[in-house]
């Protein structure tokens, strides 16, 4: 372990609240409504982006503040110039510290526990299984280093901390991997149960209550039949549960997340498809107890009252008349879609999942017809030189009951974001008598407010706010820009912006900035 020296330099800047008016609608088509705004953004801070700037990374310790950290490509005698910046939650520098980063060292991951924040390193893109963690406590007296080795080469997708343990997660020989190093005893531990040719991780979970962590795997069968596993671990890595989700012959269940194993209870929800198809058909919740499954419920998008609201209202009559015409019938009308699951989230007696459509856009492609999203290609737009983008369409929130029962629907539109990464962008705040989502897009801020099936507040527009009255935005990154849960109803937006200011005194003409926005909803 080794300390690291502190170097001084940051920068605080305040921000003026500004009410701002609200649009209001159901449909892009439908008239707007100009109403009082609910989103206020109390407090911004700016970064100044230099030409040796190359990334900002926010690890977020929720009520304790943020870690800005700045990559740069200023050299020392060993390595690049890393900035730390510790925000309070009003967004002060509470401190900052600079760290050397070896050359050739490689970026992995990060993560913030009650130790402190944990940057993870690879010592070169060869050497998969020699990693090198910082870890920086929460006052920031001290930086703390350590050399550690896995017990294979992994190729890392995922890195989780709980208490002082590092979580592993990644893929050794095509094959997935979970390994786990307690920075008391770094001794590297490889969970049991994991390795094998026909499964991989969909995510690793951690419970910051019990220090326990869930992976959630998918699984194919035999008969090509697709399903979900969950193994939770202690801290230690000792294993606690397991268990695979049986479904029916016909269906598949293409991912999954997980509350926490609360007294040996478990529920796990996702989407589910058509046996070997990779577009979802509908969404599915069970419950685990004790490691054995007490009941796995499905339900059809056609099931769902406000899933086609995205639409334009002519269109979504159209498919709510042949949702009706089949069911006369006893038919069922079969949707197919690519829905990114976000998280699922317990509310007194129901649980709470949120997702979001998307399909890849091709630079060829004309139509944006979605729902018959079977004109899509499966492969990724890595592969196709006429990939433009993951378009999104809507986000849809869902209530079950503790039963698996459909309790209510509703939707958030987001007719205009477009992105070239896969990633979750609706944030969700649950509260007793309402649910808040927000995502970002283009320097605005949309939001909408629903209580169950009912739209308290229509979807409204807020641009983010500027630290000077005169400023103006030339330009900004879109794959940047970003906006994030954070504590108790609070949110932050981000991103990096190019602003121009020809009026105000004692401003530069242009700058161009890494900034953060406070973001609440009243």
């Amino acid at each position: 372990m080794k300390k690291i020296t502190c170097i001084l330099f940051f920068l605080v800047l305040g921000i003026q609240l500004v009410t701002l008016g609200q649009k209001k609608q159901k449909n892009a088509e439908q008239d707007t409504v100009e109403q009082e705004s609910f989103i206020v953004q109390p407090k911004r801070i700016e970064f100044e982006v230099g030409t040796k700037d190359e990334d900002f990374i926010i690890i977020s310790a929720k009520e304790n503040g943020l870690l800005v950290v700045k990559q740069t490509r200023n050299r020392t005698q060993t390595g690049f110039v890393w900035e730390l910046y510790r925000v309070d939650s009003l967004l002060n520098v509470v401190w900052d510290k600079a760290l050397s980063i070896d050359y050739g060292a490689v970026f992995l991951g990060y993560d913030y526990s009650d130790e402190g924040f944990f940057l993870l390193f690879g010592k070169s893109q060869y050497k998969l299984d020699d990693l090198i963690v910082y870890q920086a406590d929460l006052a920031g007296e001290q930086i703390l280093s350590y050399n550690l080795s896995l017990s294979l080469p992994l190729e890392l997708s995922h890195f989780e901390v709980v208490s002082n343990t590092l979580i592993f997660g990644g893929y050794s020989n095509m094959k997935p991997v979970i390994s786990v190093i307690d920075l008391d005893d770094p001794r590297p531990i490889v969970m049991p149960g994991i390795y094998n040719n026909n499964s991989s991780i969909i995510d690793v979970r951690t419970d910051k209550k019990t220090n326990n962590f869930t992976v959630v795997m998918s699984e194919s069968g035999q008969n090509k039949k697709v399903t979900v596993s969950l193994k939770t671990f202690t801290e230690k890595g000792e294993m606690v549960h397991k268990e695979t989700i049986d479904t029916e012959y016909e269906k598949s269940l293409l991912d999954g997340v997980s509350t926490s194993f609360d007294n040996g209870t478990q529920y796990v929800a996702g989407t589910y498809s058509k046996r070997k198809s990779e577009f979802s058909r509908g969404l599915y919740l069970a419950k685990l107890n004790l490691g054995k499954q007490e009941f796995i419920k499905y339900h059809d998008y056609a099931e769902l009252d406000n899933f086609f609201s995205y639409m334009r209202a002519k269109r979504e009559e159209r498919v709510k008349e042949k949702i009706e015409r089949k069911k006369v019938k006893g038919q069922k009308v079969k949707f197919n879609y690519r829905l990114l699951i976000n998280d699922i989230v317990e509310r007194e007696n129901e649980y709470i999942l949120i997702g979001e459509a998307y399909y890849p856009k091709y630079s060829n492609y004309g139509s944006s017809n979605f729902y018959a999203s079977n004109s899509f290609p499966g492969n990724d737009g890595f592969s196709n030189p006429n990939f433009i983008g993951y378009k999104y369409t809507h986000a849809v929130v869902v209530g079950f009951s503790k039963k698996g029962e459909l309790l209510w629907d509703n939707s958030f539109e987001i007719n205009d974001l477009l992105s070239y990464s896969l990633k979750p962008n609706v944030q969700i705040s649950v509260e007793d008598n309402r649910i808040v989502l927000l995502y970002v897009y283009e320097n605005v801020i949309r939001s909408k407010i629903i209580q169950n099936d009912e739209i308290l507040e229509g979807k409204s527009f807020d641009p983010i706010e500027l630290h000077f009255k005169s400023d103006e935005i030339r330009n900004n990154d879109k794959e940047m820009e970003g906006l994030e849960k954070w504590f108790d109803g609070n949110f932050y937006t981000f991103g990096i912006q190019h602003i121009k200011n020809l009026k105000d005194k004692d401003v530069k003409l242009n700058r161009r900035v890494f900034y953060i926005n406070k973001v609440q909803y009243q």
